[in-house]
């Protein structure tokens, strides 16, 4: 471990002698980490000398010719004859009349598209539904930082903002809540912040206090925590920043399957809860290579003490008499993690993916003691602290395909778990099932026999906990726009109209998946650690369903197990 942890702090320290010229050649605003590559290759090519530059509104009639690159700033645009090379609309709708044609592609930022599908096309459509903030400076436009703010229509956070210029920032944060949950009930993240961006890069301090307001609420661990970092970054929007954090929080063992806002939605208003907890308590020295806004690499190392908590009762707005799925038991310890993440995300715009890569990888090096008081059962001894060592591995990789105007073709594969080493603590054990992986089949219902959704072996524990030393998990959709698109509205006006932001599609869907245990293969839970299990032995769903933008009903069907009922299910976030 400490050979590993030398090797990238050399690898750090080589860095930085290069730091001065790549500072040197990039003082460009950093406001261009929150533009989309839609966004950005509209300013690109408003800007280009050759581009016939136009403010207001345009009409284009038919048998007209416009040689050249057009650019709109406020539109709107309406294009019955040909415009040779590229249209790029700025804040402004598009029409084309039936007939109209354009040499090369049609870049909208903050508008609509009307009539492409009767129109002549020669390259992309590339549409950008959210408003593009710009000043003038003479002839050129330059693109204005956007403010930075939870795209979660449920939570806002900034009470007091005492000076701000730029990205430098002085102000009194909160955050409520960040998933609300059966351990935590609402909890609260509140303290100050403190950045400033000189032109070498970027630092930034945050101290913010945690509060959890689930009974019973006393002045202790059960109630408080923190959260504070301190990071400096040398270059942007590419650079290496270096950072360290202390911590004292509520984790959920698996948030891959479901986004933040999707599980506290679902626990406050349907009283399900699709994740496991467990308590965080420590230090974390990290550094992060950055390139623009697509793609990152973090290297962490933590010391860090691992805990129970039990699920609390906190309200629900619905079976508020029912009592909460338990909280499994987890194993504590204390543990000293390596943890190596890439991210990289090509897609054209984040909250409303069109085209473009997705890839989150993760490896984690586990080293430490803890007491194996999870899953599975001990049933012989009474458990003590044991030495361990483990080497874990995730991958999420999505791609989403736009195979015309307004169809798409996306893929998701994820697969992951034990890669060496002694056996996973409950903590990193994985499961599939339920809305977020194979919505044919219920979450974590093991019904007390052998089940490759979550490897429960056929015995019941509380909570149904993810046994599963790996899984695989591979889901297909196929969807496009229909009837209306007037369900949409500007990122500002979210906080009235959760969801409903973005064009009303229908969706066809598959998926298939199952987890298993690594060991002496046996046919059924357990797969040799040089081996998949085939893929006749995958559980596997077919479905249709309406997404709103942000909320959708599907209806699911098992296939592999044709005696399983179909399912009914409400998403409130995309798919994938």
């Amino acid at each position: 471990m400490k050979s590993i942890l030398r090797h990238a702090l050399r690898s750090c320290v080589a860095f930085l002698p290069s730091l001065p010229m790549a500072v040197a050649a990039q003082r460009a605003d950093s406001t261009a980490l929150r533009l989309s590559s839609v966004a950005r290759s509209a300013v690109e090519s408003y800007n280009a000398a050759a581009t016939r530059r136009v403010t207001g509104a345009l009409d284009v009639p038919a048998g007209t010719i416009y040689t050249g690159d057009v650019a709109v700033l406020n539109g709107p645009v309406t294009v019955a004859g040909r415009i040779a090379g590229t249209v790029v609309a700025i804040n402004a709708d598009v029409r084309f009349a039936p007939g109209a044609e354009v040499g090369q592609h049609v870049i909208v930022v903050g508008g609509n598209l009307v009539g492409q599908d009767g129109a002549k096309i020669g390259g992309e459509i590339r549409v950008q539904a959210e408003l593009l903030r710009y000043h003038l400076d003479g002839q050129r436009l330059v693109a204005d930082g956007e403010p930075v703010y939870d795209e979660s229509w449920w939570t806002r956070h900034r009470v007091r903002h005492e000076f701000r210029r730029g990205e430098a920032f002085t102000d009194f944060f909160y955050l409520a809540s960040r998933s609300y949950n059966r351990v935590e009930g609402w909890s609260f993240a509140a303290g100050p912040r403190f950045q400033r961006t000189p032109d070498w890069g970027k630092f930034k301090i945050e101290a913010f206090g945690v509060v959890r307001t689930v009974s019973p609420v006393r002045w202790d661990n059960q109630t408080l925590g923190h959260d504070a970092r301190a990071e400096v970054q040398f270059g942007k929007p590419i650079g290496l920043a270096l950072g360290a954090r202390a911590f004292d929080v509520v984790e959920p063992t698996e948030s891959w399957q479901l986004g933040n806002t999707e599980t506290g939605l679902s626990s406050v208003l349907l009283h399900r809860d699709y994740r496991d907890y467990y308590v965080r308590h420590g230090g974390q020295l990290y550094a992060r290579f950055q390139a623009w806004d697509e793609a990152d690499l973090t290297i962490g190392l933590s010391d860090e003490q691992w805990s129970n908590r039990a699920a609390g009762d906190p309200w629900s707005a619905t079976r508020g008499h029912e009592p909460w799925r338990a909280n499994p038991t987890m194993d504590p310890g204390s543990m000293h993690l390596l943890t190596t993440r890439l991210r990289v995300d090509t897609r054209e715009q984040t909250g409303s993916p069109w085209a473009g890569w997705y890839l989150v990888a993760e490896m984690e090096k586990g080293a430490g003691r803890i007491t194996r008081l999870g899953a599975p059962v001990q049933t012989f001894a009474v458990p003590t602290p044991e030495a361990v060592s483990y080497t874990r591995g995730f991958a999420d990789v999505r791609r989403y395909n736009r195979i015309a105007p307004d169809f798409f073709l996306n893929f998701r594969v994820a697969a992951g778990g034990w890669m060496s080493g002694d056996a996973l603590p409950t903590q990193r054990r994985l499961s599939v099932g339920g809305p977020g992986t194979l919505p044919g089949f219920d979450f974590r219902d093991t019904g007390g026999h052998p089940d490759i959704l979550t490897c429960s072996g056929g015995v019941v524990q509380t909570g149904a906990p993810a046994q599963c030393d790996r899984v695989a998990l591979a889901q297909v959709e196929l969807r496009s726009g229909f009837l209306w698109s007037a369900l949409r509205n500007d990122a500002e006006e979210d906080w009235w109209r959760p969801g409903l932001n973005h064009r009303t599609q229908w969706v066809l869907f598959a998926d298939a998946g199952r987890g298993w245990k690594v060991g002496t293969a046996d046919g059924s839970l357990t797969s040799s650690k040089d081996a998949m299990p085939s893929f006749n032995s995958y559980k596997t769903d077919l479905g249709i369903g309406i997404d709103f933008g942000g909320f959708g009903a599907y209806w699911a069907k098992p296939v592999s197990d044709e005696h399983e009922p179909a399912r009914f299910i409400v998403r409130l976030e995309r798919r994938f």
